[in-house]
């Protein structure tokens, strides 16, 4: 059988649990997978692990990068060098449950409206806690509302996980990193709708939430792009994706700048924080939520903190 699909798994000092992630494709109940794993110039045994695993089957192939690249380079180059129809990525420290790969392909090859669908992730704590993730709610109306309804509630970055056809998300996926890249699969959407299978096919171990805001302005360059971290991200859905400027669009590109600005201040600089809190009481009461599009069918996620 011909392989269908590429699993990509971007990895950087992740020795400990590589094995895990690639076995649990391995093992899937679809056989017609490619794995391809891309360390990021590791410092730790990933190389040793990933190249057994390489030797030891067939269908994996493993590439090991010269200098460590931004995460978002390493995720660029899995798609780019994917030949497959479908493609996905795994994290080296998540694995899927065996049914993954069958189901959400069967999913897209019987609804060629479709151009991913995820399962439900559940997330393991640092602590050991877990909770099921609310980010790959499904996207099934017209490419502008699913936009809109995605740009205002992306909850987390389960849904970059999702299965996806090859070829849109290709043209969607940023080729530079800024804070929140893993957004910008989003694009996707102007070519198809996203599915949901409602039932958890991935566990994943959760980063705290703070890490990420800490990370901008590594992420981000210029003071204005750390100080409102989703720039980066609209520039590039309006300016290179050309997301259609619909006024549903602008409105939640709108909303989730202002929301991520006043998170990200919590963290970084918690006495601006604490001097602007009645100005985000006031967004939050009277101007925020009229600016969000909320999926129709339900309430919708929740928006973020």
């Amino acid at each position: 059988m011909d392989a269908k699909v590429t699993v990509g798994i971007p990895v950087f000092n992740g020795a400990a649990t590589l094995r895990r992630a690639v076995e649990s494709i391995l093992h899937q109940t679809y056989r017609g997978c490619i794995i391809h794993i891309s360390d990021n110039c590791s410092s730790d045994a990933t190389e040793t692990v990933g190249r057994a695993l390489a030797a030891a089957h067939g269908i994996i192939r493993y590439t090991r990068h010269a200098v460590t690249a931004l995460p978002t380079g390493n995720f660029h180059f899995l798609l780019s060098e994917a030949k497959t129809p479908y493609f996905m990525w795994l994290a080296a420290d998540d694995y899927a449950e065996p049914s993954y790969v069958e189901r959400a392909l069967a999913r897209l090859e019987a609804d060629p409206s479709l151009v991913a669908c995820a399962g439900r992730v559940r997330f393991v704590r640092p602590d050991g806690a877990m909770r099921i993730g609310r980010g790959t709610y499904p996207l099934l109306a017209d490419p502008v509302t699913n936009l809109a309804v995605f740009l205002s509630t992306p909850v987390e970055n389960a849904r970059v996980y999702a299965l996806y056809r090859t070829a849109p998300l290709q043209r969607a996926f940023p080729r530079t990193h800024f804070y929140a890249s893993d957004w910008a699969a989003a694009g996707t959407l102007v070519y198809g709708k996203h599915a949901e299978i409602p039932e958890v096919l991935t566990v994943r171990d959760e980063t705290p939430r703070d890490t990420y805001f800490r990370a901008v302005p590594a992420a981000n360059r210029g003071p204005l792009a750390r100080i409102f971290p989703l720039l980066p991200l609209t520039g590039d859905l309006l300016l290179r994706q050309r997301v259609p400027p619909r006024l549903k669009i602008l409105k939640a590109l709108l909303y989730i700048n202002i929301e991520q600005h006043f998170a990200t201040m919590a963290v970084r600089h918690p006495a601006y924080s604490a001097r602007t809190a009645r100005l985000r009481e006031f967004w939050r009461r009277y101007v925020g939520w009229r600016l969000q599009t909320l999926p129709p069918e339900s309430p919708g996620p929740s928006a973020p903190a």
